[in-house]
């Protein structure tokens, strides 16, 4: 009596069998897996924005007078450092956001007195705009992204110092402040977003 019920056992077995493996068959499409392919280091580029001459304009409006001397983007865009010289050759020092936004200062940049004199004869010396010399820097590096910009002496000249980004590389810009004839412009691969290097 008891063979029967083993049979009838298999025999319900089998039929389930045939369906689970009916289900693996190569028309039957399983679901895909996402899978991350390795990719290389993003190169760094410049984020769009407020161009360094929009930056300066808005600080200089903070301060209330004075000339620009120095922008440059310290977060990608998003917060720049600015400097600017007021009458008395003093350097006034602010912090602004890519909206406007005031994050630090104005306050005064500490300067003694030779560095006063100093400032007050550069910025005398200058005919050409902060803005001016960007659009320079621009024209001398197409497609390029202008991250830093600074007043500043280069043989003997008094200059506007600035990187320009393209293509993750960065440009050493040097524009004579006097007749802005383009001096230096030089590729450095090796360092595409560090401050202006020095005269």
């Amino acid at each position: 009596m008891r063979r029967p019920t083993r049979i009838l056992t298999i025999a319900a077995i089998v039929p389930l069998t045939a369906v689970a493996l009916a289900a693996c068959t190569p028309g039957t499409s399983l679901p895909t897996i996402a899978t991350r392919s390795a990719s290389p280091t993003p190169t760094p580029t410049a984020t769009p924005g407020p161009t360094a001459a929009e930056i300066a304009a808005l600080a200089k409006r903070d301060v209330g007078e004075g000339t620009v001397v120095s922008v440059e983007d310290e977060s990608l865009g998003t917060e720049w450092d600015v400097r600017v010289v007021v009458a008395d050759g003093s350097v006034q020092e602010m912090h602004v956001a890519d909206d406007g936004a005031v994050l630090a200062g104005p306050s005064e940049d500490p300067t003694d007195a030779n560095a006063q004199s100093a400032n007050r004869a550069q910025v005398a010396a200058t005919s050409i705009t902060l803005p001016a010399a960007q659009q320079r820097m621009l024209a001398a590096v197409a497609g390029g992204v202008v991250t830093a910009i600074e007043l500043g002496t280069y043989q003997d000249r008094v200059v506007w110092r600035g990187d320009v980004l393209v293509g993750g590389v960065r440009h050493d810009v040097r524009i004579d402040a006097v007749n802005g004839s383009v001096l230096l412009n030089q590729a450095d691969s090796s360092s595409s977003a560090t401050p202006p290097s020095g005269s």
